[in-house]
């Protein structure tokens, strides 16, 4: 049975190929899709910390585990970032700094606030993760100079060409996100099948152990969640992002205009009934 990955949208190919520039330099950013002038960008503090761009680690040979766990990171950053009710508007290499020699410490330099309504807030998620992926792909493939316009178009119409570059395990992940535009976290879906694997060596100790009950699933006495079989570094992340807004902040900044019509409602029922 084929990996299944949720939350496609049908009506993805269309809107990729309308807007499929890459902004993996300065150039380019989701100022076309998005009015950015009605965002507040985020700029960071200068701070005395050892600090590399990606360009700059990219020019080291790494290995293709060293790219997966990089990605891991940079992913949950990225969900991090969103957690947070911001999104990032460019993925340029030289935007994207790793900091203290630790690949736990992501910084996305390019950051604006999420607008307030769902259906463009969900977009944005969705543009960053396809994004984010075309990105690992082209580090993978290493052609990711290449990968604007219609190469876009190109990789999604010729996923295979590029998949024999990517960690087996990993190619029904990328395959869900290029070719039909699922809004999946590399993080969440590692995780997950991480878990499906241990599962089933789990099954197959169980199997060969005569039924004795033994398992390998099991922590503290409580089965694994796909998040623990990821690294965590929310404390990490808090320190590197902590000049964003709260999320709680943004969920009251949602509710004004809410509250507005409310209002204005009860203000309209109230004059209609005095002057009746």
């Amino acid at each position: 049975m084929k990996e299944q990955i949720p939350y496609v949208d049908n009506n993805y190919d269309n809107r990729v190929e309308q807007n499929s520039t890459a902004p993996f330099s300065d150039d380019t950013n989701f100022s076309e899709l998005y009015d950015s002038t009605k965002s507040k960008i985020i700029p960071f503090q200068k701070k005395h910390i050892d600090s590399i761009t990606m360009q700059e680690w990219l020019m080291n040979h790494h290995s293709q585990e060293e790219y997966q766990n990089l990605f891991i990171n940079m992913d949950l950053a990225m969900k991090y970032i969103h957690d947070q009710d911001y999104y990032i508007e460019s993925f340029a290499l030289d935007t994207i700094e790793i900091l203290n020699h630790s690949i736990k410490q992501i910084k996305f330099t390019q950051l604006h606030e999420m607008p307030l309504d769902f259906a463009s807030q969900k977009n944005l998620v969705r543009d960053n993760i396809f994004l984010s992926a075309v990105l690992q792909i082209g580090i993978y493939a290493n052609c990711l100079q290449y990968f604007r316009g219609e190469a876009i178009t190109y990789l999604k119409q010729n996923f295979g060409d590029f998949s024999i570059f990517l960690p087996e395990e990993d190619i029904p992940y990328y395959r869900g996100v290029i070719e039909r535009g699922a809004s999946v976290y590399l993080s969440s879906y590692v995780g997950e099948r991480k878990k499906r694997d241990l599962n089933n060596l789990d099954q197959q100790v169980n199997e060969g152990d005569a039924g004795k009950g033994k398992s390998l699933v099991k922590t503290n006495g409580t089965s694994l969640t796909a998040e623990d079989l990821v690294p965590q570094n929310i404390a990490e992340l808090q320190n590197v992002y902590n000049n964003l807004s709260k999320k709680d902040a943004a969920f009251v900044r949602a509710l004004i205009y809410p509250i507005l019509i409310l209002l204005v409602g009860l203000t309209v029922l109230l004059l209609s009934y005095i002057l009746s």
